[in-house]
């Protein structure tokens, strides 16, 4: 999926990090980055449609807009968006400036491609969030959670086989195939919905 990032160029050293934290993470999730930011080169594909006159942003199948710094690009970056019914998400770290921003934007009937996010330190939450409604994009979640489980010697031996001669650990296993479930229950994707 191709993905465009803009970020106001800024001395700011704080949003510096925010806009390399959503570069990585998009880079991570496996998605073709392009952005303000950072040189990329073309693809074969889209190198084509620039030579033949066409607009790169026609191509960009979703945009994240970090809206924290004023600057006459946003508005342009999320008028294009909308207009192409892309899914969008619009960044702002909380503060006063920013929230009269998110006030005239929130007062407007937005459409739900676009998704209107305020972040302080849960950033890459808001991403990742972003993705999954979207349906794109590897990003997992690090386990970091320890957790001890007693099973019994036949469980044992069923894992042992279905790992055996695989690159898998027992342990990814067993959380892909709780990943898999958490997909499939719908009673459970309505609860994350709400949230």
């Amino acid at each position: 999926m191709k993905v465009y990032f803009f970020g106001p160029p800024t001395g700011n050293q704080k949003m510096c990090q925010n806009y390399e934290t959503i570069l990585q993470l998009l880079k991570k999730a496996e998605l073709e980055v392009y952005s303000n930011q950072e040189e990329t080169a073309l693809t074969e594909e889209l190198s084509q449609v620039e030579r033949t006159g066409g607009m790169i942003l026609d191509m960009m199948e979703a945009f994240i807009i970090e809206g924290s710094t004023p600057d006459q690009e946003i508005g342009y970056f999320l008028a294009y968006a909308l207009s192409q019914k892309k899914p969008t998400l619009y960044l702002c770290q909380r503060s006063a400036q920013a929230k009269t921003v998110l006030k005239y934007l929130k007062t407007k009937k937005t459409p739900k491609f676009l998704q209107i996010k305020n972040y302080t330190d849960n950033l890459e939450e808001k991403l990742i969030q972003f993705f999954k409604e979207i349906k794109v994009g590897q990003i997992k979640e690090v386990p970091s959670i320890k957790f001890t489980l007693r099973i019994t010697p036949s469980i044992e031996r069923y894992l042992h086989w279905k790992t055996h001669n695989t690159k898998k650990s027992k342990a990814d296993f067993l959380r892909e195939d709780i990943e898999e479930k958490m997909k499939k229950d719908e009673k459970y994707q309505r609860f994350l919905r709400k949230k």
